[in-house]
């Protein structure tokens, strides 16, 4: 009789075990739409979508309620009861990897207890308990299988992350070289202008100046070939002398 009680109890432990599993990972399927802040993230909540006023920041791994959804934005609520909207890439609907982490961590730490304490209570059902033993030992190591995956994703997200940033820092930088550069240009288009508006004014000036030279030099010499006219119009003395 004591035999059937200690199989039926671990059918039951695994039972229960398996049921804790299961809800783990699927208990937000059956609430309200939660969404996630992306891994190494922090994102501004505003209260308008594009550029509203900032209301809170977000960091990694915060759950949020999904309200609205609007093309790219969405509208969520936070733990603490603050509504307003962020891009949809910021954010994902998958639970955190690290609070997976945490989950299969603390479970590892409770099927590790429940060993030991099968362990202390060794006796006549060693046998049973050994097996137990062995089919817990296989379940901590999937998990811990599934743990070092999860970490390993993770460590590549950070990597990838600080690649983007890096990228991100330096078309930035360039951006801001860019911007300058147009505004070298267009102060010199500006004074190009000026100069070309200048150019014109000499231009015309000195086009004035040289006509004004050209009717001086045309009426010196009208003047010169009208003196020269009215001396050749003047009679010569004949010469004087007696007649003999």
């Amino acid at each position: 009789m004591t035999v059937k009680i200690m199989k039926t109890n671990g059918y039951h432990l695994k039972s229960v075990l398996f049921f804790l599993l299961f809800c783990l990972f699927f208990v937000t399927a059956a609430q309200a739409e939660v969404v996630y802040v992306t891994d190494r993230l922090v994102v501004l909540l505003r209260s308008e979508q594009g550029a509203g006023e900032k209301i809170a920041k977000l960091f990694s791994d915060t759950p949020l309620q999904l309200l609205e959804k609007n093309g790219r934005f969405l509208k969520v609520r936070t733990q603490d009861g603050e509504e307003g909207w962020l891009e949809e890439q910021y954010t994902t609907t998958d639970p955190p990897k690290q609070l997976i982490i945490d989950s299969l961590e603390t479970e590892i730490k409770r099927l590790e207890a429940n060993i030991t304490q099968l362990s202390k209570e060794r006796g006549p059902l060693g046998e049973q308990l050994e097996e137990s033993k062995r089919e817990h030992a296989e379940q901590v190591k999937t998990l811990e299988e599934n743990m070092n995956r999860l970490q390993a994703e993770r460590d590549q997200l950070a990597a990838k992350y600080q690649g983007m940033e890096a990228a991100y820092t330096d078309i930035r930088e360039k951006s801001g070289n860019v911007v300058e550069i147009a505004d070298q240009l267009k102060r010199l288009q500006g004074e190009n202008s000026q100069l070309a508006v200048q150019d014109k004014l000499f231009r015309e000036e000195n086009e004035a100046l040289k006509k004004k030279a050209n009717l001086y030099w045309f009426m010196a010499g009208a003047g010169i070939l009208f003196l020269g006219w009215i001396i050749g119009r003047i009679p010569r003395r004949r010469g004087s002398g007696l007649s003999m």
